[in-house]
């Protein structure tokens, strides 16, 4: 009988230590302040091949995100095109894939995946930025507004959308909407590249030089290829 308890007792220390190390896997796979990290426990979680297959999908979707932002993008969407396999129906998962499609500027398939996460989560704030971002690159700058429009009654001070919108003012040729929406942006994320830029923009076709130059040049100090960035988006400082 001792034997026996003792066997019992092992084995549960055993199973004790693998559910911590389980939930320790779980939570370095849903933190994204290391990509490395990420990356190695969803690996870990993934070839254990323990999960159900809804968190399995979870942890493609978590390492998928995190090859796109390490721009390892075939990865990237071998993983997120296996999470969707899995689960059809997370939103989250469409908008990641439409997220490394606009990394890789294939925004006419990244709109159809945002799209698809909007259809499974109407009121998704982030998927209608994105779209919005998306669309706004493409030029389609009526269903663009809409979009950073709806993302702010979401996230009403969404700063990524306060960018997004403020471009999309930009592009349409309505320069103090522009910067009102900068502004915002700026208030919060004060050294944003593309927020300077954009307003430094907009303040030159406002016949403002010295604020527009100012504000490009400190872009500039921040992120040397900004101005490549934006003529490739469709702007260019007049």
């Amino acid at each position: 009988m001792r034997g026996t308890l003792i066997v019992l007792f092992v084995a549960a220390l055993a199973a004790r230590a693998h559910a911590q190390t389980g939930m320790e896997q779980w939570e370095q796979c849903n933190d994204p302040s290391s990509l490395e990290t990420v990356i190695k426990a969803c690996s870990e979680v993934i070839d254990a091949k323990r999960e159900p297959r809804d968190k399995l999908a979870m942890a493609f979707n978590n390492r998928g995100y995190a090859y796109t932002r390490d721009g390892q993008y075939d990865r990237a969407m071998a993983d997120l095109d296996q999470s969707i396999r899995l689960d059809p129906r997370n939103p989250l998962a469409y908008n990641n894939r439409g997220y490394a499609w606009s990394r890789q500027n294939q925004h006419e398939r990244a709109v159809a995946d945002f799209s698809r996460a909007i259809d499974l989560e109407p009121t998704y704030g982030a998927a209608f930025n994105n779209r919005c971002w998306s669309r706004a690159i493409l030029g389609s700058l009526t269903g663009a507004l809409e979009d950073c429009d709806e993302s702010l009654k979401v996230r009403p001070d969404g700063v990524t959308t306060l960018d997004s919108r403020g471009f999309v003012y930009l592009k349409l040729g309505r320069p103090e909407q522009a910067i009102a929406d900068y502004d915002a942006a700026l208030q919060q994320r004060p050294r944003s590249a593309t927020s300077l830029y954009g307003r430094g923009v907009a303040y030159l076709k406002l016949s403002d030089q010295e604020k527009g130059g100012r504000d490009i040049a400190a872009a500039e100090r921040i992120d040397p290829d900004v101005a490549a960035k934006f003529r490739q988006w469709g702007v260019t400082a007049p």
